[in-house]
């Protein structure tokens, strides 16, 4: 668990604010669970063939969305109360029921003692994810390209959207035909970005579609999640647009602190740094095939 308090120093300022660190954690964990339910009701419209489904178990939300995608995991578990045996074996037994690997999120909010207790049950852990944080109450629009434009996406533009953000993300060394991509990547991404309490944004620089990311609000948090750029747009503002019109959306919408994720620290933490967003937690997932 981390220290009690937590301090946020604006950027260019010498003065620095404290917030309660335990505050901070739960407005991230209920957030996630808010956006798990959400996303999980968007998947069992699109797709109910997929059987998806939730379950609430000792504080925690269990969803399953499909085998083989990260939106079937549990979140919360040894959060608001210690986990125990049971608990596990309780969840293990959803899992299994739907023949589907169990995945378990560890937070900054979970009880000592889960990991270990995952640990003896055979779960491997995941690569960590680095929490991001900052108060809204001081937000300054930056100044974008002006061939980059953002705009939000309406639900006739839901296919573009998810290609969109799907190839983005699958993009390393080349370009990719996102008219390949998996429907079940594709399906995941859609429920990312169209389920309840959602914005889906998109980019456009020269008038091409360019990058697409996600505000989803839950009171007065915002969460910027599910962000990419296409390849041959990266390194000309693209990002830097996303995340200047999303803030300033919530702002706007009067929520009072952002959160975000990362994988380490690359590209996107470096861009969420130049917008004043600073390291909260980390978090990962602890996983195993069910017995």
């Amino acid at each position: 668990m981390l220290d009690a308090k937590v301090r946020y120093s604006p950027i260019g300022s010498a003065s620095s604010l404290t917030f309660d660190s335990e505050m901070l954690l739960e407005k991230v964990q209920n957030a996630s669970i808010t956006m798990l339910r959400a996303a999980t009701a968007a998947m069992s419209v699109r797709r109910p063939e997929v059987g998806a489904c939730l379950a609430d178990r000792a504080g925690a939300c269990i969803a399953y969305n499909g085998s083989d995608v990260p939106l079937t995991c549990a979140i919360g578990v040894g959060t608001s109360i210690p986990a125990d045996p049971a608990d596990i074996e309780a969840i293990e037994a959803f899992y299994r029921s739907r023949k589907s690997p169990v995945r378990i999120t560890i937070s900054g909010r979970t009880h000592n003692g889960v990991n270990s207790l995952l640990s003896g049950r055979g779960y491997k852990a995941g690569a960590p994810m680095e929490n991001w944080w900052r108060p809204l109450d001081d937000m300054i629009a930056k100044p974008v390209p002006d061939n980059i434009h953002v705009t939000l996406a309406a639900v006739e533009d839901a296919d573009l959207w998810v290609r969109t953000v799907a190839a983005g993300f699958q993009e390393e060394d080349a370009p990719v035909d996102d008219s390949k991509l998996p429907s079940n990547l594709l399906d995941t991404f859609y429920c990312f970005g169209f389920a309840e309490g959602a914005r889906p944004f998109l980019a456009r620089r020269n008038g091409e579609v360019a990058g697409a990311g996600v505000l989803h609000i839950n009171g007065d948090t915002a969460h910027l999640r599910t962000t990419s750029c296409r390849l041959v747009h990266r390194r000309n503002g693209v990002q830097t647009a996303l995340l200047n019109a999303r803030l300033q959306w919530a702002a706007k919408a009067g929520c009072r602190f952002v959160f975000s994720s990362t994988a380490g620290i690359g590209a996107s933490a470096r861009n969420l740094e130049r917008f004043g967003l600073q390291p909260l937690s980390i978090s990962f997932v602890m996983s195993r095939i069910a017995a």
